[in-house]
């Protein structure tokens, strides 16, 4: 009879903690979706898509795209006081109309960084208080049409900002 005493109770806290999460996602769940050169902002750290661009081919000739490259220009600002900060280009996502993801290509980003002066300020950690501009490369079919970027925190922290932040996202202008 103690067992089942218990079990019930398990079960009460987990349904209790279920819906104070959703409460807590309805409360704070509400979209944020902002316009180029304007911050969304992730505890200290700030992203902003400062503008987007299209090219055949990036680098040298060989490097073509399998549909068009599309090249966001992103400023990351470390709001910290204390707390350097590492941006990871892989965090960038980019959506289209239809709501379908694309994510950063390594090869298109090499290709692209080989042709350009190495004074990529973003590949080292970001001071607290400074701030960066960095080229995000994305191979994407050609038909895309893109409309926006959000950072994503991988599986697990893109629910959890959905939960306690809402969905965040730059859009950008149509191309």
């Amino acid at each position: 009879m103690n067992r089942k005493k218990i079990l019930y109770s398990l079960a009460a806290l987990v349904i209790i903690a279920v819906v104070l999460l959703a409460i807590v996602a309805l409360l704070n769940g509400r979209p944020q979706i902002v316009g180029l050169n304007q911050e969304i902002q992730y505890d200290d750290i700030g992203f902003a898509a400062m503008g987007a661009r299209q090219a055949a081919s990036v680098g040298n000739e060989t490097a073509r795209a399998q549909g068009v490259y599309e090249i966001v220009t992103m400023k990351v600002v470390n709001h910290a006081r204390r707390v350097d900060f590492t941006f990871d280009k892989t965090t960038v996502v980019l959506v289209d109309e239809q709501g379908n993801e694309y994510h950063w290509s390594a090869d298109a980003q090499r290709a692209f960084d080989a042709t350009r002066a190495h004074n990529e300020l973003c590949a080292e950690p970001i001071p607290a208080g400074a701030s960066c501009v960095t080229d995000v490369v994305f191979d994407v079919p050609a038909t895309a049409r893109i409309a926006q970027v959000r950072i994503s925190g991988g599986a697990v922290g893109d629910v959890l900002d959905i939960i306690f932040s809402g969905k965040k996202r730059i859009a950008l202008p149509p191309q």
